[in-house]
């Protein structure tokens, strides 16, 4: 008989706690080594363009931000193919595929690295990779597990940036430039490692794909992004990606030009800029972990709370002066820590489709708020040479925090009422 605790879980019913452990830790092995391949650029752009007589590739500043923005956007394109890909012959296998693709497109650039065209069609690669790695991830994650520890493992996978910027920026600081081959090799050889663990660790949802585009061809339907759109869900499905879009535009108009206000406005030297800014990381760390918890325990759309708090954040931010450096940090520490709202999305995006589009709805709910962000931030950035300047840029910023936040307020619930009520019920008795 199956365990009362068992309920909700889609794949590997029959697995042991412990088992089931070993297949997220697989999982998480994947998303950490994803987070940090969209960071590595960051760590090797100094040899890019530094000159070939001192060890560099002669690449031009202007060809570097041409490198990185072409796997960005390659990285839409990659949430729409390898959706499809995973929607046919399930999410362990497309996850092991990108896992080696990751790893094999990573590598590219390295059999001729002074080569500029090379560089652009090796990071164009990976990024379609990368863009497969949320809708697969998240899901695949989400379905080995009872619905009531969704949210949890899902703002652990999110929590997994912060965790990659910090182990990034050690292992440059102690490798440095001269080491740049270790540093890719650090994205390479990971994730053939974890294409390796998910094979052996994840349960197989092959079967279960299979039957679930039987049923849907039973019923006359295809599993594609055009069906899983169709009725309300073309409403729930645009006000999902209206709050990702409003999510990225909201803390990157922020985010990106925080430090460049502390230090050219306020008159900030970089070490005080550089620790208003960490500090801020340190508080999403926590904060992702702790609106996954609330998420599991209260609701999905509780911790729209944090987003409401982070246009208040912002606006306190903007009417600080240079002689309140320590309320700075304190504000950037909570705003960090209310930024982590959005921990646990990967668990709500899925929910808010049927079963049967588990591995299409995720992945295009989160990155197709890239296409409006994508869009929206240079025009963003413009404004800063204009007389509005930077508080203009915050103004916006706090202006779409609170526009995310009345878009969440339409979207459903999606904890199941089961679940809800008893958590509820533990809560008043404890």
């Amino acid at each position: 008989m199956q365990n009362k605790n068992d309920e909700g879980i889609v794949l590997g019913k029959e697995m042991s706690n412990f088992n089931r452990i070993l297949g997220f830790i697989a999982i998480i092995t994947v998303y950490f080594f994803y987070c940090y391949n969209f960071m590595v650029g960051t760590f090797v752009k100094p040899t890019m363009v530094a000159t070939m007589d001192k060890g560099g590739f002669g690449f031009t500043f202007k060809q570097t931000e041409a490198i990185f923005a072409v796997m960005s956007f390659a990285t839409i394109i990659g949430t729409f193919i390898f959706g499809t890909i995973a929607s046919k012959i399930g999410k362990k296998k497309t996850l092991i595929a990108i896992a080696i693709s990751i790893a094999v497109t990573t590598y590219l650039p390295l059999v001729v690295p002074t080569s500029f065209t090379l560089w652009r069609i090796g990071r164009f690669a990976t990024g379609l990779a990368l863009g497969g790695v949320f809708g697969t991830a998240m899901p695949l994650a989400a379905e080995m597990f009872p619905q009531k520890y969704r949210g949890k493992l899902a703002a652990i996978l999110t929590s997994l940036f912060s965790l990659a910027m910090i182990f990034g920026g050690k292992l440059y600081g102690a490798l440095g430039d001269a080491n740049w081959r270790i540093l890719m090799y650090t994205c390479i050889i990971p994730e053939f490692v974890a294409a390796i663990l998910v094979f052996f660790f994840v349960p197989d949802d092959s079967e279960y794909t299979k039957k679930l585009n039987i049923e849907a061809q039973d019923k006359g339907e295809k599993i594609n992004y055009f069906n899983m759109y169709k009725g309300k869900y073309l409403w729930i499905g645009l006000g999902a990606i209206l709050l990702s879009g409003a999510n990225f535009v909201a803390y990157s108009s922020f985010s990106n030009n925080s430090t460049t206000y502390l230090r050219n406005v306020l008159g900030f030297s970089a070490a005080t800029a550089g620790a208003i800014y960490s500090i801020q990381g340190i508080g999403q760390l926590i904060g992702y972990n702790m609106w996954g918890f609330i998420a599991d325990k209260f609701g999905r759309k509780i911790p729209a709370v944090g987003m409401l708090a982070c246009a208040i954040f912002v606006f306190i931010f903007t009417r600080l002066g240079s002689q309140d450096v320590s309320t700075f940090k304190a504000v950037s520490f909570l705003l960090g820590l209310f930024v982590g709202y959005s921990g646990h999305w990967g668990a709500y995006y899925t929910e808010l489709f049927p079963k049967k589009f588990s591995a299409l709805a995720p992945g295009i709910s989160f990155n197709g708020g890239r296409i409006i962000s994508t869009f929206a931030l240079p025009a963003i950035a413009g404004l800063a040479d204009t007389s509005v300047g930077m508080l203009g840029i915050f103004n916006i910023s706090l202006s779409v925090f609170i526009a995310g936040t009345v878009v969440w307020a339409f979207l459903p619930e999606t904890l199941s009422t089961k679940v809800f009520v008893k958590t509820a019920e533990e809560t008043l008795n404890s």
